[in-house]
């Protein structure tokens, strides 16, 4: 299957499920780390002068998080997607996610070859349902 090359960051507090997501997708060829952080602040920081394609922002982190991260980027940088990753799978939270402007959700518990499809959804259609396993 042909898969489209995408770049992404990554921003979660939690540094054992960021290095462990990291390790998963070094198996994908098409996607590519442009950075990792553990903040919303830190990560902007990082991509302001090297976009990625894909944003992907944990909900709750300290100093800034997962939301205002996702407000910024999408006030600052309109043609970056937002995926916003959390252990929380309310319907109300991921509509108001959703209606803030986020391109996608996925919980935490999503299999690594669920992130990957959405991964590529967002980068070739802008947008992904909501994913739950």
């Amino acid at each position: 299957m042909n898969r489209t090359p995408l770049t992404l960051a990554i921003a979660d507090d939690h540094t054992l499920f960021r290095k462990g997501l990291i390790e998963i997708l070094k198996a994908y060829e098409e996607i590519t780390l442009v950075c990792e952080a553990s903040n919303g602040v830190e990560l902007l920081e990082k991509i302001e002068h090297d976009l990625p394609d894909i944003v992907m922002l944990d909900l709750e982190m300290p100093e800034m998080d997962g939301l205002a991260t996702a407000r910024y980027l999408l006030s600052k940088y309109p043609t970056v997607n937002i995926l916003i990753v959390s252990m929380h799978g309310e319907e109300q939270l991921v509509e108001m996610l959703l209606s803030e402007g986020a391109h996608g959700y996925l919980l935490k518990s999503a299999d690594p070859e669920e992130l990957r499809a959405t991964l590529q959804s967002l980068k070739v259609h802008g947008r992904v349902d909501i994913l739950e396993n």
